[in-house]
């Protein structure tokens, strides 16, 4: 029998990623400013996101998101 070789999916890269970009990975037939509320949209309306993201340092109007912070994002609304 035949075995065939998958390729390993490739992981989301964890580094630091813009308001709009990260809202664009989200929803990419949005766009950039809709992207970018509706993410914003998704961390206002989950108070354990929101609460996560302010214990990483996270402030309201901040224009990027540091490593840490993206993970947490991922963590809670999964892999974009």
């Amino acid at each position: 029998m035949k075995t065939i070789d998958y390729p390993e999916e490739e992981k989301f890269p964890i580094k630091s990623y813009g308001f709009t970009e990260l809202g664009l990975l989200y929803n990419p037939d949005l766009q950039p400013g809709s992207a970018a509320q509706s993410l914003k949209r998704w961390i206002n309306h989950n108070p354990q996101l929101t609460a996560a993201l302010i214990k990483a340092n996270w402030r309201k109007g901040q224009r990027k998101f540091t490593p840490l912070q993206v993970q947490q994002i991922i963590c809670f609304l999964g892999e974009p």
